[in-house]
């Protein structure tokens, strides 16, 4: 953990040093003492570096980890990268991605690798309000290591939106939802949604609070399908 935030530190000083570079990195933690102990941290980044006028690289990566008494009930992990390539300003862009995941208590997999490969649309794209949709397909490999360490490939089609208001200068809303049809199994889709509120407190820093619903149709009981997670952050945009 300790690491990640040095990283995410680092990050942010050095992009502080070029206009080609702007993100968003975010982190909370919660230590209670006293008939039970519990403590759990999280910490969220995304950072884009301009290529050129047609072209972003972006890096962005999430942890979290929970304790309770002294033993570990969460531990969860992303980290990936994407190229976008602008071919209409402010209309349309194509994209490229690859992330990897660890989720062992929600998910049940030592990792997943997602390859993406889609395109962006922008509907709305102004000083206040950003909305915009991609699609494309995901090609998903799955490593459970729970009984076997087989991989299993698998693809989707994806479908992503998101919409930002900004409706003061130091309030902002945004909502993002994405939904990830499996091409083999019709009845093991993946969806993701999360709805966030955003205070400024000066030019850099604000407090966010976010709801995350993660749903997996493939999950079997006991597992739940729905995982839920609330989070307030300090935020650093840059």
């Amino acid at each position: 953990m300790k690491v990640f935030l040095g990283v995410m530190l680092f990050t942010i000083l050095a992009n502080a040093e070029e206009a080609k570079f702007s993100g968003e990195t975010e982190a909370s933690a919660v230590v209670v003492s006293g008939n039970a102990d519990s403590e759990s941290y999280s910490a969220k980044t995304k950072n884009t570096y301009k290529v050129s006028e047609n072209d972003l690289a972006i890096v962005f990566g999430k942890y979290i980890q929970a304790k309770t008494s002294g033993t570990e009930t969460n531990k969860a992990w992303e980290a990936g990268l994407r190229y976008e390539r602008i071919f209409t300003k402010d209309l349309i862009n194509g994209f490229i991605q690859h992330k990897a995941e660890h989720d062992p208590y929600n998910g049940v997999y030592t990792q997943r690798d997602s390859t993406d490969l889609g395109a962006k649309y922008f509907f709305i794209k102004d000083d206040s309000i950003t909305w915009f949709g991609e699609v494309g397909y995901r090609s998903q490999n799955t490593y459970p290591g729970l009984v076997n360490s087989d991989r299993e490939t698998v693809g989707f089609a994806r479908i992503y939106t998101e919409l930002e208001n900004k409706w003061t200068q130091s309030t902002t809303t945004k909502v993002w939802a994405e939904h990830l049809p499996n091409l083999k199994r019709s009845d093991e889709s993946q969806t993701n949604a999360e709805i966030s509120v955003s205070v400024a407190m000066n030019s850099i820093f604000s407090l966010k609070s976010a709801y995350l619903l993660n749903r997996n149709e493939a999950s079997v009981s006991p597992l739940k399908k729905d995982t839920t997670t609330w989070t307030t952050a300090l935020v650093a945009k840059y």
